[in-house]
């Protein structure tokens, strides 16, 4: 123990920061999962608000069995993740406590929300997103997930002002601006960085 180095207080942090760009980095590999779930819940949404509002189908709701396509490739993409990831980090463990969290909260909301009849269901899945996407940029120190999380926060009570249809149209606003945009913004910048790493390389 006497042996090993002691880090300089620089020396912590650049390393802590070098933990959370590598973090980064992977969400950005993996904005997959933000992508995955903002465009699949949000067209689900409007697939339920046209069967109710245009078409009339009183089974609209049907429209959310389309979920268990995202926890198929889920499923799938974690596994061979999981054989292919070496390093994890803090925050790669904070990440990945909190969106399980946040699934299995998602899940028993939803379950809740069926058997009453889905009222005034969707504001509370809105301040999930907020609280989940809030969290999460905290995490990786990215602003466009902060500021997703707090537009929904806002919202989230004004909808409960609306009729339910209404309510599913603020659920996809919601999504487009905490999981859509910030996803392909993180996507987008950390692969840019990347191309810009390997210029300096060469």
């Amino acid at each position: 123990m006497e042996n090993e180095k002691q880090l300089s207080p620089q020396e912590s942090i650049a390393l802590i920061q070098a933990m959370i760009d590598k973090t980064k980095t992977n969400v950005a590999n993996d904005a997959f999962y933000f992508l995955l779930w903002g465009w699949l819940t949000f067209t689900i949404c409007i697939v339920q608000y046209i069967l109710m509002v245009w078409i009339k189908y009183p089974y609209h709701y049907y429209a959310w069995f389309l979920i268990w396509i995202g926890v198929v490739v889920l499923v799938f993409r974690s596994l061979k993740k999981k054989e292919n990831k070496k390093v994890v980090s803090y925050v790669d463990d904070s990440m990945q406590y909190l969106w399980t969290g946040m699934g299995i909260t998602f899940f028993v909301m939803g379950w809740i929300c069926a058997v009453n009849e889905w009222h005034n269901c969707f504001p509370i899945f809105i301040v999930l997103y907020a609280a989940g996407t809030f969290i999460s940029g905290s995490l990786l120190k990215f602003k466009p997930f902060i500021a997703g999380g707090i537009f929904c926060w806002l919202i989230a009570p004004t909808s409960a002002y609306f009729s339910y249809e209404n309510q599913i149209l603020f659920t996809a606003l919601a999504l487009m601006i905490s999981y859509i945009i910030p996803g392909h913004l993180l996507k987008m910048k950390y692969q840019k960085q990347n191309v810009q790493h390997i210029l300096n390389d060469q």
